[in-house]
């Protein structure tokens, strides 16, 4: 089996794997299906027509379904090319895709030179070094895209970039990561006629940027690009989006505006905790009430087995912040659960205090500002000065019971 037919071989396989309950929380939905994106799609191509963007938002926010469905919507005079980068370990592999989207007869055929680039082998196959890929083959493949895609614009959808780039700094070294970035800034600025790129991810690239510059990087790679944020769905589409679905719970009809507003006051517009609620209440053994809702959203904070990975905001923490900041996260995190409402930044800072008498204010502001870029807290202004608070209270209801 051929690189190119391993390649595909393992993307089929994540694809149905990811997708295989379509109809669940997480499955992927047809683009005509995506509720309340319109208006973040259109200014995200206005984006597009003058530079390239980055997108970045939590987990499971919908950031996904935006590409897919920018995909399926493309204006003609783009050529769409959707990516997803999660499985990218090296340069290597970044090019083997790249090749794959062009022309895999013809990548095929270049395979053989490999051999004579490299000695050294990985489970008996012959792979460039990360400088050749850089040097020789991602500018190749690049100029091969471009040559096919006659008078269109390529545009780039790479979701999972930030992981990819992770996965690059662990597995070959942080330098290539940097090169790489490096490169991709060049290829912008030399062919903006072109090339787009939109980059996202489940991390925030800001988290690998802070990482690489710790390593010695100085530069500034993405500031040609345009940064925004994937914002929670209106309070109207997360309504439509819980009525949408709860019409397919059996539920009777005129009850579905009253638990369609009730899902939305407790979860908020966060349309994958909908999808989770909505699965609970599919669930009960008659068709759903409105008094059923609360019920529903508390089995679904409380549930040992986790189904909507409330863990995931504690274990990404682990992964992607170093051991100081982790502990300075969690400890303004574990202090705003514990708050009823918003809480005044003296206020946090003094009840921070309070747990860990030697956290200097430096570091406290330090932690507040990653945890913003995160989207675990949000920000409100007010004359008295800001207050912060969890982005979603379903989240902080969880962190909550898990502090007790």
């Amino acid at each position: 089996m051929t690189y190119v037919e391993i390649d595909v071989y393992l993307a089929q396989a994540r694809y149905q794997e990811r997708h295989r309950h379509a109809n669940k929380p997480g499955g992927r939905l047809k683009p005509e299906d995506v509720v309340g994106r319109d208006r973040e799609i259109a200014r995200f191509w206005q984006i597009l027509d003058r530079q390239s963007l980055v997108i970045s938002a939590e987990r499971w926010i919908g950031k996904t379904h935006i590409l897919y469905k920018m995909q399926e919507e493309c204006p003609d005079s783009y050529l769409p090319v959707y990516q997803d980068l999660e499985a990218v370990h090296s340069v290597g592999s970044l090019v083997r895709s790249i090749y794959a989207v062009a022309d895999s007869r013809s990548f095929k055929a270049r395979v053989a030179k490999w051999s004579d680039l490299l000695p050294s082998r990985i489970g008996g196959i012959q792979l460039p070094s990360a400088g050749t890929a850089l040097r020789t083959f991602l500018p190749d493949a690049f100029d091969r895209l471009i040559e096919l895609s006659g008078d269109r614009r390529i545009l780039f959808l790479w979701d999972e970039f930030p992981l990819m780039l992770h996965n690059l700094q662990q597995h070959e070294s942080a330098r290539t990561a940097i090169q790489l970035l490096d490169y991709l800034r060049s290829l912008r600025l030399d062919r903006p006629d072109k090339l787009r790129f939109l980059f996202t991810g489940s991390i925030g690239l800001h988290l690998v940027l802070r990482s690489l510059h710790k390593s010695g990087n100085a530069n500034a790679p993405v500031n040609d690009m345009m940064l925004e944020t994937v914002p929670p769905l209106a309070e109207g589409d997360t309504r439509q989006l819980a009525s949408e679905l709860l019409k397919e719970t059996g539920a009777a009809e005129e009850d579905i505006p009253d638990m369609a507003h009730r899902i939305a006051g407790e979860v908020g517009g966060f349309p994958y905790h909908v999808h989770h609620v909505v699965d609970r209440l599919g669930q009960l053994q008659g068709p759903p009430a409105p008094a059923d809702v609360s019920p529903a959203v508390d089995r679904l904070v409380h549930d040992s087995q986790d189904p909507a990975n409330f863990s995931y905001y504690v274990t990404r923490l682990d992964t992607y912040y170093s051991p100081d900041d982790r502990a300075r996260a969690l400890l303004v995190l574990d202090t705003l659960a514990g708050q009823q409402s918003l809480c005044s930044v003296p206020s946090l800072h003094n009840l921070c205090r309070h747990k860990d008498p030697s956290l200097p204010e430096e570091e406290f502001r330090n932690a507040i500002t990653m945890l913003k870029e995160d989207h675990y807290i949000e920000a409100r202004t007010f004359e008295a000065g800001t207050a912060y608070d969890f982005r979603w209270q379903l989240v902080k209801r969880w962190w909550r019971e898990r502090l007790t």
